[in-house]
């Protein structure tokens, strides 16, 4: 008896550990999701012009968003209020848990392969898109993987070192894929040659903000793995993992939404052109 209470108190020690990180993530990612609707209503009532498949786009991510935002506060009301007196419970991840598994997974992949349509736009060639693709797809079938298997989980903490390589695999590929994404998108825009000077001032400014926003779903897949390798036990690297979509999901739209900025300068040199031109030589 005394060792089962000795073996109890000692998995209360441990189980309450994901409580926290799950706590932090989870509010930021509720913050991100606001600024994610936000930047969708600016999006939308700004560029009515744009395409129909990019406006499903958009509208997938939000859409996907709006689940991963409702599995998050089911989360947070599971591992806080459910589980207040029986930390058993805390054995395995909450159901809504394991489908903001598979939702965070697909917002991933719908901007990865944005980026990577992007990429062969600029580009023309295929290779490095079909690569990046791949890549994107590795993640992905990886994450459904995991996202079945965590639904039957017995214990979490065994889960995770049975999964270890499926983990690090969608992790590793997400990062690889981002990094040659953003790097592709770079070095194409470097490589257009223009003379005028505003034109030229306009790639540098898409250089930045490719730097600046695409790079930033390989740096949060780079931040969760070092976290889980170096702070597996605290499981800090889940509270991250909890924000890492609705981050992807506003560099998206970020890169999106900055077009206002070359829209305003655009304008700005077209008015100055008309007013040059109307100035008397004299």
């Amino acid at each position: 008896m005394m060792n089962s209470l000795k073996g109890s108190t000692n998995n209360f020690d441990t189980r309450p550990a994901i409580i926290g990180p799950t706590q932090v993530g989870g509010l930021l990612s509720v913050t991100l999701f606001g600024c994610l609707v936000c930047q969708s209503y600016l999006y939308f009532t700004r560029f009515t012009s744009d395409g129909f498949a990019l406006k499903t786009t958009v509208c997938a991510i939000v859409l996907i968003q709006l689940g991963h935002f409702v599995c998050i506060i089911l989360t947070l009301w599971t591992m806080t209020v459910s589980t207040y007196g029986d930390p058993s419970r805390l054995d395995v991840l909450p159901i809504a848990a394991d489908l903001a598994i598979i939702l965070s997974s697909l917002t991933v992949f719908i901007v990865q392969s944005f980026y990577a349509f992007r990429l062969w736009r600029l580009s023309r060639s295929i290779f490095l898109p079909i690569l990046c693709e791949m890549m994107s797809m590795v993640a992905q079938i990886c994450m459904l993987i995991l996202s079945a298997r965590a639904i039957s989980m017995t214990d979490l903490t065994t889960f995770i070192h049975s999964q270890i390589v499926l983990i690090g695999l969608s992790w590793i590929a997400r990062a690889l894929c981002g990094s040659t994404t953003t790097a592709g998108v770079a070095c194409s825009l470097k490589k257009i040659k223009v003379s005028d000077f505003n034109m030229v001032t306009t790639v540098d400014r898409l250089i930045h903000w490719t730097l600046e926003t695409a790079m930033i779903t390989s740096l949060m897949s780079l931040i969760v793995t070092l976290l889980f390798i170096f702070q597996k036990q605290n499981f800090v690297w889940f509270g991250v993992w909890l924000m890492w979509p609705n981050v992807v999901g506003n560099s998206l739209l970020a890169s999106l939404n900055r077009r206002l900025l070359l829209r305003e300068t655009r304008r700005a040199s077209r008015d100055n052109t008309q007013g040059g031109s109307s100035v008397s030589p004299i």
